[in-house]
């Protein structure tokens, strides 16, 4: 474990410093010097909304078996470690959400399994509106139609999975039965519990209103991005800034937030592929969205550390609880 993230964390600093090195951080400064603060404050409240709707979703995915505040810490809290370490932001959330709720992690696992095909989905719609705006460069027809059939296609395979969840949970544990030495008992409770958690989050109700928070959540998003390039000072065509905002949420949403330097690095390389943008402010961009996320994640994650009674240290040796099976003699 230390290994891994210890190789996985070399490897973002070195990344990130390339990206500092090739950029002219003077620029960079004098241009948060001009910021308007008061823009910028306003993208700070529309992204905490974004995460209390996140804590929402996620709670209501969990068939509504954990409260609130648990829920809402445990999305600050991963999303706080996932900015400043290389640590996953899904593990770490199923493995602090099922400690402190007493769910299962199979059962966890199957509900962050809906969230996360909702908001790739959610990415997919978020580029495809990039293309639509005609700012991005190099893009065809084909583009459009590939991007609306990824759509289409993650869609229809949410609803064969979910619709089947028993028959494919089924055919899992046929295929495992083939190897007598595994522990049958153990692997049919984590596969019971992973089908009751896809239920939970996954049957039409869920989904439909699941659907509808994450617009909410990702309009949400839009906002705090959006406003980020107006507190900038950023004066460009409406659909030129809605084209920047969308291509940001889509290779870098707030869900999904990344470390230092390689965050600013996929989404400066991203924004590159929209037409007539300056490489200094759009560095400049990509550094402020990155640190109004920190900012108030510092607050909501330590408040979430001292809710769940956990550390920062503690964190990186957390392992996933294991039901005991009582097994027939």
């Amino acid at each position: 474990m230390k290994k891994r993230f210890l190789i996985a964390f070399l490897a973002t600093a070195v990344i990130g410093g390339l990206f500092f090195w090739f950029v002219d951080l003077n620029q960079v400064v004098v241009l948060l010097r001009l910021a308007d603060w008061r823009y910028l404050a306003a993208s700070v409240i529309a992204l905490v909304i974004a995460y209390i709707l996140l804590a929402v979703r996620w709670r209501y995915l969990l068939g509504n078996q954990v409260g609130f505040i648990p829920s809402f810490h445990s999305v600050n809290v991963s999303n706080l470690v996932n900015s400043l370490t290389p640590i996953p932001e899904i593990a770490l959330r199923v493995l602090i959400t099922g400690q402190g709720s007493g769910m299962s992690v199979p059962g966890t696992t199957s509900g962050m399994l809906v969230e996360r095909s909702l908001e790739q989905v959610m990415r997919v719609l978020a580029f495809l509106i990039a293309l639509l705006t005609g700012y991005v460069v190099a893009v065809n027809s084909s583009s459009i139609i590939v991007n609306a059939g990824l759509i289409i296609g993650f869609l229809v395979m949410m609803a064969v999975l979910l619709r089947n969840a028993e028959r494919f949970v089924s055919w899992i544990k046929s295929q495992l039965g083939r190897y007598p030495r595994l522990d049958k008992p153990r692997i049919e409770k984590v596969l019971t519990d992973m089908e009751t958690g896809l239920k939970l989050a996954g049957g039409p109700k869920q989904l439909t209103v699941g659907w509808l928070m994450s617009f909410a959540i990702w309009g949400a998003f839009f906002g705090f991005v959006y406003l980020v390039l107006i507190g900038l000072n950023i004066n460009l065509p409406v659909p030129q800034m809605i084209a920047i905002s969308m291509m940001t949420l889509a290779v870098a949403p707030p869900s999904a937030p990344g470390t230092p330097g390689l965050y600013q690095a996929t989404i400066v390389g991203a924004l590159s592929l929209v037409a007539g943008l300056d490489l200094a402010l759009m560095t400049t961009y990509a550094i402020m969205i990155h640190l109004l996320q920190v900012l108030p994640l510092l607050l909501l994650g330590f408040w979430g550390l001292m809710g769940t009674n956990l550390s920062l240290r503690g964190l990186l040796h957390l392992q996933p609880q294991v039901v005991p099976v009582d097994q027939e003699n």
